[in-house]
C-alpha cells in the first residue's frame, strides 16, 4: 500500500472475525434484527417501504440530524443552524452524517490537517486516529495511558492531563482523545477531563474526542459532557456500532459548534462516499429516537458479564489480570506469565473457535489481549475459554 500502514487490527479480523465461533474481543455490543427495530415504532415500516432509493443529503438527511442533535442540548450554545439549511432545527449544522466512524476519522484528519502538524493522540489508540495523520505528514505525538493506584486502593486506567503542555508544547493544532477508551476501558474523571479541555482551549488546539463507547460507563454519573458541548473547538465522534450494537447500518457522525471545520469535511466527502445510505439513514433516525432503550438493554448485558468477568480474573489469576474497565464494552488483560498473547490467541481459536485480540495490534505490550464483553453470548464465550485452559 502505497499511502496508509495495513491496518494490522483489521487484517486480524479479517482472517477471523467471520470463522470464529466465538468472538471474545467484539468492540461492539448485541445487535439486533431489522424486524425488532422496526417494532419501536409503528410508523417505520411504512416509512422504510416507501423509501425512494436516490441519493441522500451529503450532510445526512435533515431528520436524522434533529435526531442527533437532540443528543447534545449544549450544541446549539453557537447559534448553529440559525439561518441555514437547519434554521428550523437548532444543532443540525453541528451535526455532519458519516459512513461509520471510520469515514469520520479520515474526512476529519483530510480536512483540517497538514503535513508538518503536531497531533498528540492518547496511546494506545485505534490504529486510523495515529496512522492517517502520520501518513499525511503529520508529528504524531503519543500521550500513554497509564495503570495507576485510585483513591479506593484499587488499579485503573488513566492519562495525565498535565503531560499535555510538554507533549504539545503549544503547537498541537489537534488533540485526539478517546473515552472511554478502546481497549483499556479507560474513563477519565470530570475533573482530568475538564482539565484536558481547558488546556485545549488555552493553547487553541482542536480537541476530537471519539466517543463511541459513550454511555457505556460503568458508574453512569460519570458520563462527560460531549466535546461539543464542552468546548468550542470540539470535535465529537460517536457510531451506532458500540453502544447500539447497529454495526451494520454503517452510520456514524461528527458533531462540532466549529462550522468552518465541518465545511471543509464536507468538500472531502464530495471525494469519497458522497452520502450515506438511505436506509441506513431511516433505520438509524428510528434508532436514535429510541436510544434510551437500546442502550438500557446492552447496558444490562455489559453489567452481567463484567460480573462474570470480575469473577474469572479473580480465580484465575495463574492466567491473566485485569485492571477492571470504568467505561466501555472492552478491557486489556494482561498474561500472567507474560508471554505473547498472539500465540494464545492462534492456538484458542484454532482449538476452540474463541478469538481474543492480542495487544500487538495496538502497538502495545505483547503479553496483553483485548476482551470484549458486550454481547450476549460472552458467558459461553467464556466458558469456552475456562475449559481449555483446564484441559
Amino acid at each position: 500500500m502505497a499511502f496508509f500502514k495495513p491496518f494490522a487490527l483489521e487484517r486480524f479480523f479479517a482472517r477471523h472475525e467471520f470463522s470464529a465461533r466465538y468472538l471474545l474481543c467484539s468492540s461492539d455490543c448485541e445487535s439486533m434484527p431489522v424486524r425488532d427495530l422496526l417494532a419501536l415504532d409503528d410508523t417505520a415500516t411504512d416509512r422504510l417501504l416507501g423509501l425512494r432509493l436516490g441519493y441522500t443529503e451529503t450532510r445526512g438527511a435533515p431528520s436524522l440530524r434533529e435526531a442527533i442533535a437532540s443528543q447534545y442540548p449544549g450544541l446549539d450554545a453557537a447559534g448553529l443552524g440559525v439561518g441555514g439549511p437547519g434554521a428550523d432545527r437548532p444543532g443540525t449544522d453541528g451535526v455532519f452524517v458519516h459512513a461509520g466512524a471510520e469515514e469520520g476519522i479520515l474526512n476529519l484528519c483530510l480536512a483540517m490537517l497538514e503535513r508538518g502538524d503536531r497531533v498528540v493522540i492518547n496511546w494506545p489508540c485505534y490504529q486510523s486516529l495515529a496512522e492517517i495523520p502520520s501518513a499525511l505528514g503529520c508529528e504524531v505525538v503519543p500521550w500513554q495511558l497509564r495503570e495507576v493506584t485510585s483513591p479506593s486502593g484499587g488499579l485503573r486506567w488513566t492519562l495525565d492531563p498535565d503531560e499535555l503542555p510538554g507533549l504539545s508544547g503549544g503547537k498541537a493544532k489537534l488533540i485526539v482523545l478517546n473515552m472511554p477508551h478502546n481497549p483499556t476501558g479507560a474513563l477519565l474523571t470530570r475533573q482530568e477531563f475538564d482539565a484536558v479541555v481547558a488546556y485545549a482551549r488555552s493553547s487553541g488546539a482542536v480537541l476530537l474526542v471519539d466517543e463511541v463507547y459513550r454511555r457505556l460507563e460503568r458508574d453512569p454519573d460519570r458520563m462527560l459532557p460531549s466535546a461539543c458541548e464542552a468546548y468550542e473547538n470540539g470535535v465529537a465522534l460517536d457510531v451506532m456500532s458500540k453502544h447500539s450494537g447497529l454495526a451494520g447500518l454503517r452510520i456514524g457522525w461528527l458533531a462540532s459548534r466549529r462550522a468552518d471545520i465541518l465545511d471543509a469535511v464536507a468538500q472531502v466527502k464530495d471525494y469519497n462516499s458522497i452520502c450515506s445510505s438511505g436506509p441506513s439513514e431511516v433505520l438509524a433516525e428510528l434508532a436514535i429516537r429510541n436510544l434510551d432503550r437500546i442502550v438500557a438493554r446492552n447496558r444490562d448485558i455489559v453489567e452481567h458479564n463484567l460480573l462474570l468477568l470480575d469473577r474469572f480474573f479473580e480465580e484465575r489469576s495463574d492466567f491473566a489480570s485485569w485492571t477492571p474497565p470504568e467505561g466501555s464494552s472492552v478491557a486489556f488483560p494482561r498474561l500472567a506469565d507474560g508471554s505473547d498473547a498472539e500465540l494464545l490467541a492462534e492456538r484458542l481459536v484454532a482449538e476452540a473457535g474463541v478469538l481474543l485480540l492480542p495487544g500487538k495490534y495496538y502497538q502495545a505490550d505483547p503479553a496483553r489481549f483485548r476482551i470484549g464483553f458486550g454481547r450476549a453470548n460472552m458467558p459461553e464465550a467464556l466458558g469456552k475459554l475456562a475449559a481449555w485452559l483446564d484441559r
